[in-house]
Order: C-alpha cells, then sequence, then structure tokens
C-alpha cells in the first residue's frame, strides 16, 4: 500500500507567537484551529509544529550503536537471518572509527556478541556476525535490557545514543509485560539512549514493537518482507547520521481552568501544573506535527489558553534559548464570528488526527478478531474527515482531508481482501496510521 506523506504549508499564527534557537534554527509554532470561541468554552485542537533547518555537512555527530538482534528459531524461515546479517553487515561498513557499537543477540539466552568498543576491525565485526544461527525461544525483553546496558557504558550526550532492537517472534521469555517493558524504555529514554523496533514477518507483536519505539522515542518499522531489512537498515542509519537534537520535548502550561483531553498519538503526562510531551530525536530537515485536544473554560475578553516551550539535549556550547510558543483565544457570542475565523489548515490536520484515533479503536477491535466492528469504526472515521469543514477546500486543507478520506477507504478494502490473515491487515493499517500521525 502507498503511503502518501501529507506536508503541508507553514503556518503564522495570529493567535500564536513563535521563537527560535538562533544557533539552530529549530523552531516550534502552536496554532489553535480557530482564535474565536464561544464566551461558554469549550473543545479546541492546538496544532504544534516543530521544524528543523536542513543541513548539509560533511561531518556527522559520532554514534554509540547496540545492535539487539532476535537469533530464535523463528528467525531460520524465509532466511530472515540471512537477510538480517547482510544488513548488519552493509551498517558496519557504514561506521567510522568514531562510531561505537555492541551487538547484542538473544533467544532464551542473552549472549553480548561484541561489547561496547569503536570500530575498528571491520571484517572482524564480520566474521563475528556469520556465526549466528537461530535458535531456542524469544527473551526480547533480556536482549533490550542488555543492549541499554551497552550503550549506557560509553553514554556522551555529545553522540547519537540509540538501542536497535529487530525481531520477528513474540516475546515469551524473561520480562513479557509490555508495561514493565515500556517503563524500562522511558527510563532509558530519560538518559538520552534512544529506541528503535523493526518487526520482522508477520509473528511479531506490534502492539509491543510499536510501543517500545514510541516509549523508547525512536522509530517503528514492519517490515513485512526480509528483503527489505538491508534498505530499512540503511533509512535508520540516513536518520541517525542527521540527528540535530536528542531528547526533544515539548512542554505546557495551561491558562487557568485549560484541559489537555489527548495529545493525538503521542505519550504525554501531566507534570506540575503543566503536560510534557516527549518527541524524541530531531533529525535535519524534520517537520513534526503534534494534535493537542483541549478543553477551555468559559469566559469574556482575550484569554492565553497554554505557552510551549521545546527543550532538548544538545552539544555544549549551544544556545540554551529554547524555541517556544503562546496561543490565545477570543471569546465571543456572535457564532458567525467564531466560524468566519476558523483556520481551515489548521482545522484540517485536527480532522484528520482525530480520525487516527478512530482507526486506533479499529485496530483493537481487530486484535478481537472482530472485523465487522474493525469495518464499522473505519466508516465512521471516514465519515468523521469527510464532515470536516475543510474538505471542501481547494488548497493544502483539502487536499489533506481527501488523501486521509483514501486511506481510510484503502484500510477498509485491505480488511476485506484478508479475511483469511488479519495479521498482515492489521499490522499493515497500524504501520500506515503510525506514519500518518508521525508525519513520516
Amino acid at each position: 500500500m502507498t503511503h502518501k506523506t501529507i506536508i503541508l504549508a507553514a503556518f503564522l499564527a495570529t493567535s500564536a507567537a513563535a521563537t527560535h534557537d538562533e544557533r539552530r534554527g529549530i523552531t516550534i509554532e502552536g496554532k489553535l484551529n480557530c482564535p474565536y470561541i464561544s464566551h461558554n468554552g469549550g473543545t479546541a485542537y492546538l496544532q504544534i509544529s516543530v521544524t528543523t533547518p536542513r543541513m548539509e555537512s560533511s561531518r556527522r555527530r559520532p554514534m554509540n550503536l547496540a545492535v539487539v538482534l532476535d537469533r530464535s528459531g523463528s528467525m531460520a524461515d524465509q532466511k530472515k537471518m540471512d537477510f538480517a546479517k547482510k544488513a548488519l553487515s552493509s551498517l558496519v561498513d557504514q561506521l567510522d572509527e568514531e562510531d561505537v557499537l555492541s551487538i547484542v543477540i538473544y533467544d532464551d539466552v542473552i549472549e553480548v556478541l561484541r561489547s561496547a568498543q569503536r570500530v575498528r576491525d571491520k571484517q572482524a565485526i564480520k566474521r563475528l556476525l556469520e556465526r549466528v544461527s537461530p535458535r531456542g525461544s524469544t527473551n526480547l525483553g533480556g536482549g533490550t535490557v542488555e543492549g541499554f546496558k551497552q550503550v549506557e557504558r560509553n553514554l556522551d550526550k555529545e553522540y547519537v545514543n540509540r538501542v536497535v532492537l529487530l525481531s520477528d517472534g513474540l516475546a515469551n521469555q524473561g520480562i513479557t509485560d509490555p508495561r514493565e517493558l515500556n517503563r524500562i524504555a522511558r527510563r532509558y529514554r530519560g538518559k538520552s539512549i534512544s529506541l528503535t523496533t523493526m518487526g520482522v514477518g508477520l509473528d511479531y507483536n506490534e502492539n509491543l514493537m510499536m510501543g517500545l519505539s514510541e516509549s523508547g522515542g525512536g522509530n517503528y518499522y514492519f517490515i513485512e518482507s526480509p528483503h527489505s531489512l538491508a534498505s530499512i537498515m540503511r533509512k535508520e542509519f540516513d536518520l541517525l547520521s542527521s540527528v540535530v537534537a536528542q531528547h526533544a520535548t515539548i512542554e505546557l502550561s495551561l491558562g487557568n481552568g485549560v484541559r489537555v483531553l489527548d495529545v493525538i498519538g503521542c505519550e504525554h503526562r501531566k507534570e506540575n501544573n503543566g503536560y510534557l510531551i516527549p518527541i524524541g530525536d530531531l533529525y535535519t530537515g524534520d517537520h513534526r506535527e503534534f494534535t493537542v485536544e483541549l478543553e477551555i473554560p468559559e469566559g469574556t475578553g482575550s484569554f492565553v489558553v497554554v505557552r510551549g516551550v521545546l527543550r532538548f539535549d544538545g552539544e555544549s556550547g549551544w544556545s540554551k534559548r529554547f524555541p517556544s510558543f503562546t496561543a490565545s483565544v477570543h471569546y465571543t457570542r456572535d457564532l458567525a464570528v467564531i466560524e468566519k475565523n476558523r483556520d481551515l489548515e489548521t482545522q484540517a490536520k485536527a480532522d484528520v488526527a482525530l480520525s487516527t484515533r478512530i482507526v486506533e479503536r479499529a485496530l483493537e477491535a481487530l486484535d478481537k478478531g472482530d472485523h465487522a466492528a474493525a469495518e464499522a469504526d473505519l466508516k465512521a472515521a471516514e465519515m468523521t474527515i469527510s464532515a470536516s469543514p475543510a474538505s471542501a477546500q481547494a488548497g493544502a486543507a483539502g487536499v489533506a482531508i481527501r488523501e486521509q478520506r483514501a486511506r481510510l477507504e484503502s484500510y477498509r478494502q485491505i480488511i476485506s481482501d484478508s479475511l483469511n490473515d488479519a495479521r498482515k491487515a492489521k499490522k499493515a493499517i497500524q504501520y500506515d496510521n503510525y506514519r500518518t500521525q508521525k508525519n513520516r
């Protein structure tokens, strides 16, 4: 299925002010779907945009990388292990002498194939990989924890610190509780060690792997065919080569009486009088969109709804004037004023995000084997997106709505065509919905 990336024009908010990091040019903007709201208050959608400059450089930041490789018996199927070893050999070729690499392999036993150290003898690393063969069960949790420990041994915020976890099966040994595994990933994320997950084939637990990447601040990949492993590994390497900021977090300070109802598709947590939205590492030329559902209290006049700041770990000596924004509303008793001033591009982004939330509900139905409920939810998502005030627009807003409607229709077709293999339908839809939410 073709994934259509939605790229909307950058916006300047009349209800928002933005600043930027003078040294990096990293910006954050926050804009409400409508700068006017009823005097009774109500629900509003804050669209946050984070953008990094595109920087061409012959030098990249050094990497502190741990690859955690599933060697369970199922990796023999479709020659997945052979393709994985070829992908890792290609990765080794791309690393420099300043990079630190460790390799952890796991089945029911955890083995450090190569402890964390600089890349010197690449042929020796490849010879180590050649001796790996499939066997045993899947202690995914133990392998992941060991990967984190290897990166932690050489932890340096001047480096890109990441664990890449590759698995084709279900976690059935060691720590298997997703909540505990996510907690561990969050803890290491707080140390600026991020986690990328790669699920290969149709038998792995996509909820676990996607959840780990979200908690770990890295990327998630659904790799249906092992033939694609090398290209996906290259894609991840290219991203790691372009990291400009690590452990980025959006901090929201709310006006009196304002409540965060949801940050669609993102982890978030309340802290003191505000909310934190961890968004992981930022790459050169990056553009991220986040939709925050807010409940605004009744009032009169003008009201500062939210202030936001983007914080991140950076190289020493770089500016600590973190980029920020402020978003405000004006109260009115005239509904016509609200509609007249609605920002349709921002509304379109919010409505697309709302439809992805309904898709998540459909995916839960698929997990339960209820295809009828899943199709009904997807139909509801189509109706929601079709009812958007931006649907009739000719510009970028209308294009975004129409593309999402087509995507939702394709999801229903995938379910209809895959009644005998719900695993493939679920993983394909979930991965595409994930990419829509993450603007990837």
